[in-house]
């Protein structure tokens, strides 16, 4: 029997009264992370950019982690689904929160 545990979980969600749309049809920035034993899991749901993967791994790597596996899975045709795992190395000190912070921060230089 498989469990699951969750030790930290943070979300940050800007949606526009419960919409996974903004106004111009375009998919709103999801981002979710999980912290267990080490690892962090971190799921981002985003509109498709050019280089925006290759942005999100470099902020993961300045914030002293070590990238593991990534996924990324287009999600009808303007948005994406991507899985990142990393292994926090020992110079790791922030917060699950902090983490969702400093990638949202990568999606919304992206935009402009």
């Amino acid at each position: 029997m498989a469990s699951n545990v969750v030790i930290q979980k943070s979300k940050i969600v800007m949606k526009d009264e419960g919409s996974s749309e903004s106004n111009t049809g375009e998919p709103v920035p999801e981002i979710e992370a999980r912290i267990m034993n080490g690892n962090i899991l971190i799921r981002v749901h985003c509109g498709k950019q050019k280089g925006i993967l290759a942005k999100l791994l470099s902020k993961v790597e300045n914030l002293n982690m070590v990238v593991v596996n990534t996924n990324v899975t287009p999600f009808g045709n303007s948005a994406l689904d991507i899985t990142i795992i990393a292994e926090m190395e020992i110079e790791f000190n922030m917060t699950v929160r902090e983490v969702a912070a400093s990638l949202w921060q990568v999606l919304q230089a992206a935009d402009t």
